[in-house]
């Protein structure tokens, strides 16, 4: 329980008008991730001597967020900015919908008595719990019939699954020849299954579309003989990126070698994941920040006129990002992969070209040569731009002092840090700092280099090009 003293809405404190985080958590070891958490938000109006706050609109906003998956921590992102872009003084109760018990979660979600509920993924919980509800709530992805058919104030807001299963298609079309084109995970997201199966009529080879749940052994063992079946070179599209992990387990099952034998897309680039499979998952990237803000702006129309419901919402997607298991790899661009890979790491760890070489057991000359073939820079150049990057990252979400930021980068020498900044983006850090913060949101950078200094990293890469 937070102290009386942290339930204010509203706190008389000096500071540089941003929404303050309190956050609080509780921890479930065996499963690594958190299990729920609150996080009360705090207007701090600038001011020089204490003085009287004007109270702003208020309001309790409970959040069911998928939190072991990337998607819900980028969309609690993208909605906690878009709530400090109103000025709002909500209050916001976030649950691990994943994590979610039954009876004693739900007991607490009824005893917050929320102004509206914002909810990422369908259940028979989830639709019991907002035909229960008589506030507004706003449903983040794909609706079951019983949410569609509730009557009450509501919004929708989701990715454009045409869009990815497009795309998807598209992309794949660009790796030549198949034989044969598969989606798996039908069932998890139809609309998906049926644009990439449109987007590849008229093709060459055949199109076939796995429906069944993939939950348990028999299930893996099943399609694996589906994916040997396939005639070969074949690409398979996966409805999320936790699937498409599944497949390439299932591949090797199969005795299939990818991307040789079998091309492997995900969706939801979900860098843990991604990264960590074998071998390293290509994935359209959907923009769930952008979810998060639609959801946000959702939520605040929905309480200024609860008898109008917005038309269903959809957030484009970002790219695609190609890894290892749609492209075949020489010698040379896989050296080059692990370095970036390395450098993506510990950029921000004061590590320099010498110690890339070291960690891949090759010479500088020989890693700096393929390095520059495969991406157009240098190490060091690489490493120096990472550095860069997470410096404009605290210099919007802290209000540390430029120095400090640029030790904690990674910089050794804090001066040379502020001349390479001035020389890279035309002004001084202060002043870049003061500008962004009057003009826009913080940004989402790309590489996987995040340093946000909340519960949690958000990882993303640059369009089309390796991590």
């Amino acid at each position: 329980m937070l102290p009386d003293s942290l339930k204010r809405r509203n706190a008389t404190l000096c500071g540089n008008g941003e929404i303050i985080y309190v956050i609080f958590a509780k921890i479930l070891v065996d499963s690594k991730i958190l299990v729920d958490f609150g996080i009360m938000q705090y207007h701090c109006a600038p001011q020089t001597r204490p003085r009287a706050v004007k109270k702003l609109p208020s309001a309790d906003i409970a959040l069911l967020l998928r939190l072991s998956k990337s998607s819900g921590r980028d969309i609690l992102h993208g909605f906690s900015t878009a709530v400090r872009k109103m000025r709002r003084t909500w209050q916001l109760h976030v649950f691990n919908y994943d994590m979610m018990r039954a009876g004693e979660d739900l007991d607490r979600l009824r005893e917050i008595e929320a102004d509206a509920l914002v909810v990422h993924g369908t259940s028979a919980e989830t639709d019991a719990i907002l035909a229960s509800y008589p506030v507004p709530f706003v449903f983040i992805g794909p609706p079951s019939d019983a949410i569609l058919a509730h009557t009450g104030p509501a919004a929708f807001v989701g990715g454009d699954d045409v869009a990815i299963g497009t795309a998807g298609a598209h992309y794949l079309k660009t790796l030549g020849p198949m034989r044969a084109w598969g989606f798996v995970g039908a069932n998890n997201n139809l609309e998906r299954a049926e644009a990439f199966r449109a987007a590849l009529a008229g093709r060459n080879g055949d199109v076939r579309i796995y429906g069944p749940d993939i939950t348990v052994e028999t299930d893996v063992g099943r399609l694996a003989e589906w994916l040997r079946a396939l005639p070969h070179p074949a690409a398979v599209m996966a409805a999320q990126d936790a699937m498409a992990f599944t497949v390439l387990d299932a591949a090797a099952r199969a005795g299939l070698r990818v991307p040789r034998d079998l091309a492997v897309l995900g969706v939801d680039n979900d860098e843990l994941i991604c990264e960590t499979a074998d071998p390293p998952l290509t994935s359209v990237a959907v923009d769930y920040a952008r979810l998060g803000a639609l959801a946000a702006n959702a939520v605040k129309r929905l309480m200024a006129a609860p008898d109008i419901r917005p038309a269903r919402c959809m957030a484009p997607i970002r790219s695609v990002v190609e890894r290892q298991s749609t492209r075949p790899m020489t010698s040379g661009a896989a050296l080059a992969e692990r370095a970036a890979a390395f450098i993506r790491r510990n950029a921000t760890k004061g590590i320099g070209a010498s110690d890339v070489a070291e960690h891949l057991g090759a010479s500088r000359s020989l890693v700096d040569l393929r390095f520059r073939q495969t991406f157009g820079e240098s190490p060091h150049a690489m490493i120096l731009r990472l550095r860069l990057e997470a410096v404009k990252e605290r210099l919007l979400t802290t209000g540390h002092p430029v120095a400090r930021i640029a030790t904690d980068c990674g910089f050794r020498d804090a001066n040379r840090a502020m001349h390479l900044f001035k020389e890279r983006f035309g002004v001084a850090m202060s002043q870049w700092r003061r500008a962004r913060r009057s003009d826009s949101p913080p940004e989402r950078r790309p590489n996987g280099m995040s340093s946000r200094e909340t519960a949690f990293s958000h990882f993303k890469d640059h369009p089309m090009q390796s991590t």
